[in-house]
């Protein structure tokens, strides 16, 4: 069966390299399913989860990313994104009260963040795409 490489980068590190069979992550415009022979695209990202499969269609990892860029192409697919943190490490009761803090306050960054929490939470709680 064919797979695409795929590279998840954040600032900081290569978070993830390997050959993989499907690749769901959070476009701008709606969620993209990267499999091998996609097409060229390059998209931005919302918050959101990238969902990572082997061959067989059993989930591999899940990861959260704030925002960021995709290069898709039919061989490879790299994820650029601004800060990347693994959904199961992910704890639902610190980003609850990190939602209350930031509602609280005003201004656009604590529009922004409020907005990635949010979507932490949604991650958290969300179970479509476990298998596909």
């Amino acid at each position: 069966m064919a797979t695409i490489s795929f590279d998840l980068v954040s600032p900081e590190n290569l978070v993830f390299n390997d050959e993989v069979g499907t690749i769901i992550v959070p476009g701008k415009d709606g969620d993209l399913g990267i499999l091998p022979g996609h097409s060229k695209v390059m998209s931005s990202l919302r918050p959101g989860r990238v969902m990572v499969y082997n061959e067989d269609k059993s989930l591999i990892k899940s990861f959260f990313v704030s925002g960021g860029f995709a290069e898709i192409n039919p061989e490879k697919c790299i994820v650029l994104a601004e800060s990347v943190v693994e959904v199961n490490s992910l704890e639902k009761t610190s980003i609850e009260k990190e939602i209350q803090e930031l509602e609280n306050k005003e201004g656009k960054e604590t529009e922004e963040q409020l907005s990635v929490a949010k979507a932490k939470l949604e991650a958290i709680n969300v179970n479509y795409y476990d298998k596909i």
